[in-house]
């Protein structure tokens, strides 16, 4: 079972391999001077070009403490890059695949095995001295060490008949060069034992390496859960992939899809309860096992671990390339919760509504009705979900008997505290009758459930899936992008049966993946929704970003990577998101991880690029970095008037020949209750200086500021491998009442003005 650690991963992915990620904001403060250095005084201007006037809280604005999060999705292989084992099929489940016999036979049987919900296993039969099989890990992340780590190789291994040595290796594919190497002796059993053992690198490499395991006579012995793990991580996510989303400072993690929750049938849609070790039975069985270590043997006894889950196919398979793709759940449900709880995020869980994906099963708008667990379709999803609330949030000492349960297998497995949640999506991008049929379903479903038993089930909002598009949304403008006069989502008209008002249908989730300037044409799109009490309702923007192509008619999914231009309309898009974030109450970029090597994706605009030992973290990164760690929670009133004679607007290239004309500037203005500090962020998204003056209302100063400061002359500027074009620079800045500031060419800004 995955531990809890904390420190910093020197494994796969060392931090000093890392693409260096800078601290800002109020969460990691800069380590930065008391008093401004002299060119950093905010001298106010005597002939600006902009004004902004900030004047009294606007109490009635209040912005949502969770605005700005990440939404994690099993997508361009990140649940490989994520996990910090590097093999792959290590429980045989898709047969030989990813494995190679050298001086050897594998055969898959299914009888016998460790687990009956991890059922397959390899007999491994050894034809001559030194024969055995090898692991290279996975296409898009292959096994790398570096000198003087440690790495811990485990395997469940039964001898009935087999009492050598196992030697376990890391070398190159010609076997020339060991890099680790470790000696096993196996003693007969006709049980199961788990062999457990540390190795430690020799050499950095990170190119065509494989694990090899050899065994020093001929005969038979079988293997099952083959690991080879970073000795460290943290909640079984390699360190520095971890630290990459902690830097960031996420305020919820949806998970674990997107397209993945949703499947093209029964076998690819993603099951919670595969991914912690649901038995037939519904039931998570108590694993206890003896357990050979460097220190000794002893027993052990578990729930849930990742040897005893059941895989699914993820259904990104065949995407872009034809590499292995099976959802594993090494990193399941339980980790996505120790993760959230580990960034002090809230979880948002989506779980499958029965449908399969209506985008991707057969053509557009088409789905199939999926089985469910026991073959009862809709209702068999609406008890996984009820049982996730369960799972998450429940007592152990419930008087509901299946409440007490879930929340008794939660504890066997290391948390028996709750876990934070207070929303559950029910499927995702899906819409039409069939949909908001099965979606009222599980309204009916919860409301019985919260009368039944409201201290669990009370807190859980409801966010119903869809929003496929970013026409679906009221008030969307563009070239072609025709808002509907009310959104799909407002299908709550046909159910007033179920509730009184719109919001009791549940948030609704908005996604959208459009074109740079239709981000930085629609900042306003959600300024007109209703604050009315009958007529409001909650927004979820689940998934959103910008690519350098225009995505309109014909094109269906952007295919270029993200560069300066594409995180400026993000930035201004933000701002529009703060402004309006009594509404908007949660939004995430997406996806969050993309291969380096562009064919190693299934999509191609990520907020961090990956190999198997470096990071990339995209100026979109740096842009969700600035506005996370400086989120207001209140808006403040402001206002900007610029000197005669400057032109606001400017035109920018399309796709071809097509020129928009979007503005220059786009700002909001917040104050974080918590600490009182009044946070001014701008987007300069033209192509010249502006000098500002910021005139504050009737504040007490500290007379210092925190400023973060993205910023590149080249608006097509991109992060890569061998150079960060974009990245903050964090300094202090002397400021007044009314300070200067000066907002460059092409930059995004976050003043953060301390008050005392």
């Amino acid at each position: 079972m995955k531990k809890l650690l904390t420190g910093c991963l020197s494994g796969i992915l060392a931090t000093s391999m890392l693409i260096g990620a800078a601290a800002c904001g109020q969460d990691n403060p800069p380590v930065l001077p008391v008093d401004p250095s002299p060119d950093r005084v905010g001298t106010a201007f005597l002939n600006p070009t902009a004004t902004m006037s900030v004047t009294e809280t606007d109490s009635s604005a209040k912005i949502s403490d969770k605005l700005f999060g990440i939404f994690l999705e099993d997508i361009n292989y990140a649940s490989f890059l994520m996990d910090d084992n590097s093999i792959v099929n290590g429980s045989f489940e898709s047969g030989k695949e990813k494995w190679v016999e050298r001086s050897a036979k594998i055969a898959v049987e299914t009888t016998g095995g460790v687990m009956e919900t991890n059922p397959s296993y390899a007999r491994v039969t050894v034809n001559s001295a030194g024969g055995g099989v090898s692991n290279n890990g996975h296409n898009a992340v292959p096994i790398a060490v570096e000198a003087g780590k440690d790495y811990e190789f485990s395997a469940f291994v039964k001898a009935p008949s087999y009492g050598g040595k196992m030697t376990v290796s890391v070398t190159d594919n010609a076997n020339a060069v060991v890099y680790a190497q470790k000696e096993i002796s196996i003693t007969e059993s006709t049980d199961w034992v788990k062999y457990r053992t540390t190795l430690t690198a020799t050499e950095t490499a990170s190119e065509k390496l494989k694990l090899q395991i050899s065994f020093d006579t001929p005969g038979t012995i079988y293997l099952d859960s083959i690991a080879f793990e970073t000795k460290d991580s943290t909640i079984g996510i390699k360190t520095p992939v971890y630290e990459a989303l902690e830097q960031l400072s996420p305020r919820f993690v949806r998970f674990p899809g997107g397209c993945v929750i949703e499947g093209k049938g029964d076998d690819s849609a993603y099951d919670w309860k595969n991914s912690i070790g649901v038995n037939a039975e519904d039931k998570v069985p108590e694993f206890t096992y003896t357990e050979k270590t460097d220190e000794g043997t002893k027993t052990v006894t578990t729930r849930g671990e990742p040897s005893a889950r059941t895989m699914n196919t993820n259904i990104w398979k065949g995407g872009g390339n034809n590499y292995y793709y099976q959802m594993e759940y090494a990193i399941g449900f339980y980790e996505y919760f120790l993760l959230c709880e580990k960034l002090n995020a809230s979880a948002i869980p989506i779980v499958n509504c029965g449908l399969s994906c209506m985008i991707q099963t057969s053509g557009f708008g088409q789905y199939n009705e999926l089985s469910g667990r026991y073959g009862n379709g809709v209702q068999d999803f609406i008890d996984d979900a009820l049982d996730l609330v369960a799972f998450a949030k429940g007592s152990v000492n419930s008087s509901d008997e299946n409440e007490a349960y879930w929340a008794q297998v939660r504890a066997d497995m290391g948390h028996p505290a709750p876990f934070e949640m207070t929303y559950l999506g029910i499927g995702n991008e899906q819409w039409g009758n069939k949909y908001y049929n099965v979606y009222q379903q599980f309204i009916e479903a919860f409301k019985r459930a919260r009368k039944d038993n409201a201290a669990l089930y009370g807190g859980v909002e409801l966010i119903v899936g869809n929003g496929v598009a970013f026409g679906d949304c009221q008030y969307s403008t563009g070239a072609n992008v025709k808002g509907t006069a009310n959104a799909r989502a407002i299908a709550y008209k046909d159910n007033r049966h179920l509730i009184e008002k719109v919001s009791e249908y549940g948030v609704q989730d908005h996604h959208y993946y459009m074109n740079y300037t239709d981000f930085f044409g629609n900042t306003g799109l959600y300024d007109k929704y209703s604050r009315e009490e009958d007529t409001r309702y909650d927004v979820f923007v689940g998934e959103y970003s910008a690519n350098q192509q225009n995505n309109l008619k014909g094109q269906n999914f952007p295919m270029v990577k993200n560069n300066w231009l594409t995180a400026l309309s993000e930035a201004a898009y933000m701002t529009g998101l703060e402004r309006n974030g009594d509404v908007v109450k949660l939004a995430a970029y997406a996806p969050v991880f993309g291969a380096v090597k562009t064919s190693d994706n299934q999509w191609q605009e990520d907020m961090i690029y990956y190999t198997n030992t470096q990071l990339v973290r995209s100026a979109n990164y740096y842009v969700q970095q600035l506005f996370m760690k400086n989120a207001g929670t209140v808006k403040m009133s402001s206002e900007i008037s610029f000197t005669d004679g400057f032109e606001t607007k400017y035109e920018l290239a399309g796709a071809g020949s097509l020129k928009y004309e979007i503005d220059k500037i786009y700002y909001i203005v917040s104050r974080e209750e918590a600490t009182g500090d009044i946070i001014v962020k701008i987007v300069n998204a033209g192509d010249e200086d502006v000098n500002f003056n910021v005139a504050l209302p009737a504040v007490n100063l500290t007379g210092i500021a925190h400023v973060t400061e993205l910023q590149n002359d080249s608006s097509a500027a991109v992060n890569s491998l061998a150079e960060e074009q974009v990245k903050p620079e964090a300094y202090t800045l002397g400021v007044s009442q009314t300070f200067g500031y000066i907002a460059r060419k092409y930059s995004v800004s976050a003043i953060r003005i301390h008050v005392k």
